[in-house]
């Protein structure tokens, strides 16, 4: 051990003599490198270059002074209100010249910064809401979900601004999207300040939703009402989270009918009514009525098959099988299946002769086989029926009626067509 203890006496000691021998040699090279440091930057100091740098610096030190120097001075001298008289009486002439020129030039001032003020352009204030828009004619191809379409939040007078709660889609949305309505659409949006352009237009032609802010002159509804709504076929849909419509467009909501469920019933129902007072139906001529409903599944055939039940006529609608309980459930009296053959994925088209398949002679068929006339035929669904087809199961004095889009001609009229349209439209609505 203590050999041990010898040793390791001595290795410590070497250690502490090495570390003192660094130590002196690192303070004698930073004392060297000061040292040629000091040197070098007298050297630099005192060379020929410093001294002409030093020289050029002080030169234009005093330039800069001076030149302050004739500022103040020429600043001065033209500031001095004595000066600035004499000037404009050499300019103008006599002090009346003068006076008269000042007020001028005051009153001036005045009336430009009032003018700006009056006509100063007010930032817009933008609010953004989620959307489903139709932003070409292409099809539902061209139908998006967008996060920031402008959102309405300001009432006009007699305008109502709804929160929707649930929306539903109608056969004239698939048409909207292949360009249904696109002149109208244009010149109407225009005339109501809803949009510059036709496209993007907001899918959805009803929907159900709470009042947040009504106009001033609205009297019949109040913030926080349930409301439902229907909106025409070239104004901004309902597809969206805030909508604001015309007074005349809305009312109060059932209470005892939810949000999702009565969201198809204000398009659909209108359309289903209209089609009834066309045929001259109501409740005190329906019981001894016979119908026929072609698409009774349709969101207007199911309105139709409840009212025509509810008032006692005789229904007969045609439906897919899959279908069937949905219309037996809504009161049909007799049922025509459809074959599923029948232009699938195809709907709403114009009649040709392509379009009648076996489905239709099957349809045919069975009107055949029933050997019934009705008193109305009503048109909901798919288009590949023709009036003619359906003409001889109608009564003499009977009547055909489609709730289908009806083809605008002027979506396909031409430019100056379209001129003539649009001084007949803003003529009318000025007249109005």
């Amino acid at each position: 051990m203590d050999e041990l203890a010898f040793r390791s006496s001595q290795k410590f000691e070497n250690i502490q003599v090495q570390a003192n021998v660094v130590a002196t040699k690192t303070k004698d090279a930073l004392v060297l490198y000061s040292q040629q440091a000091k040197e070098l930057t007298l050297r630099l100091w005192n060379s020929t270059n410093t001294e002409e740098l030093k020289v050029y610096l002080r030169e234009l030190s005093n330039r800069i002074l001076n030149n302050a120097k004739d500022f103040r001075t020429f600043v001065i001298y033209y500031v001095n209100p004595q000066n600035i008289f004499q000037s404009a009486a050499r300019v103008f002439g006599t002090k009346r010249d003068i006076y008269f020129g000042c007020a001028g030039l005051i009153i001036g001032v005045v009336i430009g910064i009032s003018i700006g003020l009056a006509v100063r352009k007010k930032e817009p204030i933008l609010r953004y809401m989620q959307a489903i828009q139709c932003n070409h004619y292409l099809g539902c191809e061209s139908v998006t979900v967008i996060e920031d379409a402008i959102a309405p939040f300001q009432c006009g007078e007699y305008e109502v601004l709804v929160n929707v709660k649930a929306a539903s889609v109608q056969i004239i949305d698939v048409q909207i999207c292949n360009g249904y309505g696109r002149t109208l659409r244009r010149l109407l949006q225009r005339l109501y300040k809803q949009s510059d352009s036709d496209l993007p237009v907001i899918l959805g032609r009803d929907c159900t939703g709470i009042i947040t802010d009504i106009g001033c002159k609205v009297k019949r509804l109040e913030v926080g009402d349930e409301v439902w709504l229907a909106v025409p076929f070239w104004s901004q849909g309902t597809l969206c989270q805030s909508v604001l419509v015309s007074e005349n467009h809305l009312s109060k909501k059932p209470k005892n009918v939810g949000f999702e469920g009565a969201a198809s019933i204000p398009y659909a129902g209108s359309l289903a009514l209209a089609a009834l007072d066309e045929a001259g139906i109501d409740s005190s001529t329906a019981f001894d009525k016979k119908v026929l409903v072609h698409g009774g599944c349709t969101p207007v055939g199911c309105v139709l098959l409840q009212l025509l039940k509810h008032w006692k006529a005789t229904v007969v609608t045609t439906c897919y099988k899959k279908a069937v309980p949905v219309v037996q459930a809504l009161g049909a009296s007799d049922i025509i299946i459809l074959s599923e053959s029948s232009i699938n994925n195809k709907p709403f088209l114009e009649p040709e002769k392509s379009e009648y398949t076996e489905a239709l002679r099957n349809l045919l068929t069975e009107l055949e086989m029933r050997g019934t006339s009705y008193d109305v035929i009503i048109k909901t669904s798919n288009n590949y029926v023709r009036d003619q087809d359906l003409s001889k199961y109608c009564k003499q004095d009977g009547t055909i009626i489609s709730t289908l889009p009806h083809p605008l001609s002027s979506d396909s009229c031409g430019f100056i067509n379209k001129i003539a349209l649009s001084l007949f439209i803003k003529v009318k609505y000025e007249l109005q």
